[in-house]
């Protein structure tokens, strides 16, 4: 399934360049939906039996959780804005000075890793469709980090890899940071 790709935009407002995040929308867990549906199934044939309500509210469940369920962190399903001048960082009330940064890194945050590429193997098929979700989910849960004291401070998340690259790049060049 091909999601809409996350984007930024930038703008100088004196000596700052001002980065706008838009995150990737969530991806739906299809197979949670198609449980789901034939739940449904289930309870309206088993409506006269009694217990038709039972799947009927596990059929509800699973919709709602294959459609609106957003497994990412908090931080990259939000809008972000954060300023960036030739000597420090600014986010959320708080500046790094450039001076402070020890490196602007990507980093994923369903795997925590910072390269993905984790291969898992299994014969269970509902844990397959699980994993399968968690690995489309974590498409568009990277975000640029600036690590400064020993923490990391999200930037922006819930960016796919071509915007967070392209993010890093453009940080990077205001900062005159090089990349490695």
């Amino acid at each position: 399934m091909k999601t809409k790709d996350a984007e930024y935009k930038k703008r100088q407002e004196g000596d700052a360049t001002v980065f706008e995040v838009t995150p990737a929308p969530a991806p739906k867990f299809t197979y949670l939906l198609i449980i789901g549906g034939v739940t449904a199934l289930l309870g309206l044939g088993t409506l006269g039996a009694g217990f038709g309500i039972i799947f009927l509210a596990m059929a509800a469940f699973c919709f709602w959780y294959g459609w609106f369920r957003d497994i990412r962190p908090k931080a990259h399903r939000s809008p972000t804005t954060f300023r960036v001048t030739p000597t420090s960082v600014g986010v959320d009330g708080r500046t790094f000075q450039k001076d402070d940064i020890h490196r602007l890194i990507l980093r994923n945050g369903i795997t925590d890793q910072e390269l993905s590429g984790v291969q898992i193997t299994t014969t269970n098929t509902n844990v397959a469709a699980g994993m399968a979700f968690r690995a489309q989910a974590a498409r568009v849960a990277n975000s640029l980090n600036v690590e400064s004291g020993g923490k990391s401070t999200i930037l922006a998340g819930g960016m796919d890899e071509t915007t967070a690259y392209g993010l890093l790049h453009d940080v990077s060049k205001v900062l005159d940071m090089k990349i490695s």
